[in-house]
């Protein structure tokens, strides 16, 4: 808790007479000799428990800590509703000392501790005030020496319920968002664990534990590699939204409907016989900054009715599965050497009004296909460049310098796709030999930002590449040489890849095990 600056004055309001056999001296607060000043005390740390209810009245443990002594207050108050659990709070009232369990009254459990010696609190009242989370006291309570203490304290107080669970292990993945399922809404994957976890964090088949499976969705990460789950509360809903969880609506798992998104919840124990695996339909997850990383709380209804408590506090990981660079550094292109000029013809997209182009350019070490969509053999570097013209531009590309993003004339073409065989636009990509001695894409970059320029003298073309890629790196390359020209203006698309990697098929269902959509 963070140091609070209100301080809570520990004044002694009467003069009392004490007397005490010597064996029971050490079982009592002393008096403090009314000439004494004063001497105010600093809370330094302020915690709240939500007990549960107790004949339909909420019962509250607060404490506060000072550095004369421990405040350990049990209020009896409001009850909380289920689904407020994460956001309680006392109700604002005046509380007086009392051992009736009425509401509204702080009761005579409560204690002020200092040092090994403990007094009831036995008579006082306290006014609360509670708003947006703070908490103000202001009052007396006299101990059951006589001792009373004058309480003027206002601050945030973490009110926590009693967990079910606590769990121990967390795994996830940043996956940013779907351009056809939730443009813009980026998804954090993250599962929790406690008990018999697997070496992906997952909960053993046949082990026991608990296990909450589901994913976030929120504004995109500023850098995927960097990603990590907002601190806010997430809501449950059916929609791809900010600031939800997702979860499947009851028709559509009655209906037999299933999303690797839904967000579930496993149980089981070996020994009882207990294997549940369950949907949750609804609830909040409050997702806080911690010392050791993050702290996230859980309160969620599962589909049998019943409600879930759980935390977990510690380091959280989303790894980047958005981010499609295999770069970690800025790159300067080998010497490329090859070259051909692809003219593809006018954009089939509707209302586009512009030709398109490609130019692949190859180190030396590389053997390229032009009639075979452009296959490459052997190990090297190489790029592709997508370049835009406007229809007049059908047997040579126009010089000048073309600025890399959308589709227009005199652009050039932003990397897109999710990996090689799925690419298009401009790219960087490095082949290699594998140990079949198939040449395989073991490296690739696609474009984001940046600039083509072309320049001619003659036959001869220069081609400069500067650019970055969707990672941050920079991305330079250059070329000077002829270009062949290859009109491919009426040959269907086809994949130019022969070997390729993982799939990151966003929507998918995802396979935690082996880190890959299906």
């Amino acid at each position: 808790m963070k140091r609070l600056s209100y301080v809570v004055s520990f004044v002694l309001l009467s003069s009392l007479a004490v007397t005490s056999c010597s064996s029971d001296d050490h079982n009592y607060l002393k008096p403090v000799d009314p000439t004494d000043p004063v001497d105010p005390i600093t809370v330094t740390q302020s915690t709240g428990t939500y007990l549960g209810k107790i004949e339909e009245k909420g019962n509250f443990a607060i404490v506060l800590k000072t550095n004369k002594g421990e405040f350990n207050l049990k209020f009896i108050s409001d009850v909380v509703k289920d689904e407020n659990l994460l956001e309680s709070t006392l109700k604002s009232e005046k509380y007086i000392v009392s051992d009736t369990g009425n509401l509204y009254t702080l009761s005579t459990g409560s204690t002020v501790k200092n040092g090994a010696v403990v007094a009831k609190i036995t008579q006082g009242e306290l006014a609360v005030v509670s708003a947006n989370g703070t908490h103000t006291f202001k009052g007396t309570l006299q101990d059951e020496q006589g001792v009373k203490y004058d309480i003027n304290y206002s601050e945030a107080i973490d009110i926590e319920p009693i967990y079910d669970v606590t769990y121990e292990v967390q795994n996830g993945w940043y996956w940013g968002d779907n351009v056809f399922d939730h443009p813009n809404v980026a998804e954090y994957m993250s599962y929790f664990t406690q008990g018999d976890a697997n070496k992906y964090g997952e909960l053993e088949e046949k082990g026991t534990g608990y296990h909450i499976s589901l994913s976030f969705f929120d504004q995109m990460a500023p850098k995927a590699w960097e990603a990590k789950i907002p601190t806010k509360t997430f809501k449950a809903s059916t929609k791809y939204e900010v600031g939800a969880f997702k979860v499947g609506s009851k028709e559509a798992i009655e209906n037999g409907a299933y999303h690797y998104s839904f967000a579930t919840f496993l149980h089981r124990d070996q020994v009882a016989g207990i294997d549940k695996k369950l949907y949750i339909l609804d609830g909040s997850i409050k997702v806080m900054e911690h010392k050791q990383g993050q702290e996230i709380r859980f309160n969620i209804l599962l589909e049998n009715g019943t409600r879930h408590l759980g935390k977990y506090a510690g380091t959280v990981k989303q790894g980047d599965q958005y981010t499609i660079s295999t770069l970690r550094a800025d790159k300067e292109v080998k010497k490329l050497t090859q070259g051909f000029m692809e003219y593809k013809g006018k954009s089939p997209i509707t209302a586009k009004q512009n030709n398109r182009w490609n130019l692949y350019l190859y180190s030396e070490t590389l053997t390229p296909h032009p009639g075979e969509y452009f296959w490459v053999e052997g190990s090297g570097e190489w790029m592709r460049v997508t370049l835009y013209t406007d229809l007049n531009a059908t047997t040579d590309i126009p010089v000048g310098e073309f600025p890399i993003g959308e589709e227009n004339a005199g652009n050039a073409g932003k990397g897109g796709g999710s990996e090689p065989g799925l690419d298009w636009g401009t790219w960087f990509f490095e082949q290699t030999i594998d140990r079949d001695g198939e040449s395989v894409t073991s490296g690739f970059a696609p474009t984001r930002t940046g600039t083509v320029k072309v320049e001619k003298t003659g036959d001869q073309y220069t081609i400069t590449v500067n650019a970055i890629d969707d990672r941050e790196n920079k991305i330079t390359a250059s070329y000077t040489g002829a270009l062949a020209f290859v009109n491919n203006a009426s040959r269907a698309a086809a994949s130019s890849a022969k070997a390729v990697k993982k799939s990151y098929g966003k929507g998918k269902k995802f396979d935690t095990v082996k880190n890959s959509r299906k």
